[in-house]
């Protein structure tokens, strides 16, 4: 099972201060599995996975660039949420992506403006998951050399999930058939529906959980070791602090 952090561009902190506490946290991930065995017996892990996302300040695209370049052991994520982006600029950002060799993203339908601080806000939902997820696993006519190729199939292209209700279970059973690549389930800290994890590991889908790191109501130790129960491959924990977090706490 990995521990993946997701982490917010910086809005206003120094670019090489946020670089210095991305390498610690890096740092503390290593420690983390190693302590909890969950590389494996005898196997070490070349790379590393982390999850960006995009927020104010830094654009998350030259970011994740960057990062990818100076770093050769993280493997980088680009995160996005299609609310307030109609599908001109997420399909933008999924050239630029193709264009930096960036083959992993993670969707998803974000919250509603009333769920955020920013509630008198009015969302833009040009295109759903199940559109874009469609759009980039069956091909986009992105035209090169006066022919419509299928680029971003390449796209390694995980789901955000909710598992709440059978509308929610109906949604993974089509973006299965569409040939998403990976799923991330929400989780706000109540029991999981292990059935549905079992349909997403009988599809021989990987299956993540994401959880803010504020929901971590119990030690470390305890969060995984209840995870690993679940038999997921995974835990996307989003840290507001790459600074000072579990994962660099003593």
């Amino acid at each position: 099972m990995k521990i993946i952090p997701q982490i917010e561009t910086p809005a206003g902190e120094n670019y090489i201060n946020f670089e210095e506490n991305l390498s610690k946290l890096i740092e503390g991930i290593k420690y983390t599995s190693k302590k909890f065995g969950l590389n494996g017996p005898g196997e070490a892990i070349e790379s590393y996975p982390v999850v960006i996302e995009q927020n104010f300040g830094i654009n998350a695209l030259l970011l994740c660039n960057d990062l990818k370049n100076r770093h050769n052991n993280l493997n980088i994520i680009y995160a996005f949420n299609m609310r307030d982006k109609n599908r001109v600029a997420i399909l933008s950002d999924l050239i630029t992506l193709k264009q930096l060799g960036l083959k992993d993203i993670i969707i998803s339908e974000g919250l509603h403006p009333l769920k955020t601080v920013f509630y008198a806000a009015k969302p833009v939902y040009d295109i759903d998951v199940l559109g874009l997820s469609s759009i980039i696993k069956t091909g986009f006519p992105l035209l090169k050399d006066n022919e419509y190729v299928n680029n971003f199939s390449l796209f390694n292209l995980g789901v955000v999930v909710g598992v709440s209700t059978q509308v929610d279970f109906l949604k993974i059973k089509k973006l299965s058939k569409i040939g998403v690549d990976s799923f991330v389930i929400n989780y706000f800290g109540d029991n999981l529906d292990i059935n549905i994890i079992n349909y997403i590991k009988a599809e021989k889908k990987p299956v993540f959980i994401f959880v803010n790191e504020s929901n971590v109501k119990s030690t470390l130790e305890e969060f995984i070791k209840k995870n690993l129960e679940l038999n997921v491959d995974g835990v996307i924990i989003k840290i507001s602090n790459e600074k000072s977090n579990i994962f660099t706490q003593d």
